[in-house]
């Protein structure tokens, strides 16, 4: 090997491109991400018919949630969200309320589940013992996860006309309102982060310092948003599934814009993993693993 060459791989940016890479293909991370975007697109659907059967219920405005969706999700996303949203709501009812709801809590848990484990395999950690206690976990951070969708929906839908109508009983500053457009996609991110890095500290047996989850979580958030951006450009622009496929395509464009946004969670853990390796500090559980083992 040239010595440049080993030069280049012996540095910090050598070494956690390389890690990465091995980790990347080692752990299987394509095949995971497949496996997880299974499980959220079940989750989407009966979230949708929740959401859907709620609106209708309510009688409130779909056309809004969907102007508030179009900056967040690639186009072809959009269109199959809204014709969910369009349908079901027409045809709203509290027994597809309470349908949606309990499957609205199932499936977000198996996503839940599927993500963890790989989590815990990015950080070198068995499958847990204590199943029920690891069940609880997944169980409150399913709750904490469609918390946040909600907060989120509500953030990208709630405009200038609200705050206004919102005005009339509470004061609401006019500077705030004027900078609400773009303070809120700030707050969603803040959401988001917060949802992703309780992810990576909950697979956890122990309590992590932040060094151990920040980095991985911001990776993951700013990742998403650069291939959710990239992808949505290369279908508007390049791809016309709907000519080939029919239907069928915006279903595909679907699944993969949940197959790179599984692999974004998935490689924020993997790079927690590299920058711990890379530090020479073993996570608390594995340490311990790894000292139990060798006695």
């Amino acid at each position: 090997m040239p010595k440049w060459i080993k030069t280049i791989l012996d540095s910090w940016p050598g070494r956690f491109l390389t890690r990465t890479v091995e980790r990347y293909l080692f752990h299987g991370v394509a095949q995971e991400a497949a496996a997880l975007a299974y499980y959220l697109l079940f989750m989407i659907f009966p979230l949708l018919i929740f959401l859907s059967s709620l609106l209708g219920l309510l009688e409130l405005d779909v056309s809004s949630i969907i102007q508030g969706l179009t900056p967040l999700l690639p186009a072809g996303v959009v269109d199959v969200v809204e014709s969910y949203l369009s349908y079901v709501s027409a045809t709203s009812s509290r027994a597809m309320l309470w349908f949606g709801l309990v499957f609205t809590i199932y499936f977000p848990m198996r996503a839940a589940d599927c993500l963890m484990i790989s989590v815990r395999r990015a950080y070198h950690l068995p499958r847990p013992k204590n199943q029920i206690v690891y069940m609880a976990k997944v169980l409150l951070y399913t709750v904490f996860l469609l918390v946040s969708i909600a907060l989120s929906l509500t953030l990208v839908t709630v405009g200038r006309a609200a705050l206004e109508f919102a005005g009339r009983f509470f004061v609401v500053p006019e500077a705030f309102i004027e900078l609400w457009t773009d303070l809120r996609f700030l707050v969603l991110g803040g959401v988001m982060f917060a949802a992703v890095g309780l992810l990576y500290a909950a697979a956890q047996d122990g309590r992590q310092p932040a060094r151990n989850v920040v980095p991985g979580a911001l990776a993951a958030l700013v990742g998403w948003m650069v291939v959710s951006a990239a992808f949505s450009f290369y279908v508007e622009n390049f791809a016309n599934y709907t000519a080939i496929y029919g239907a069928l395509g915006t279903v595909i464009v679907l699944m993969m814009w949940l197959n790179l946004t599984a692999l974004m969670l998935i490689m924020g853990a993997e790079i927690n993993g590299v920058l711990i390796s890379i530090r020479g500090r073993r996570t608390p559980r594995a340490g311990r693993l790894r000292k139990d083992a060798g006695k």
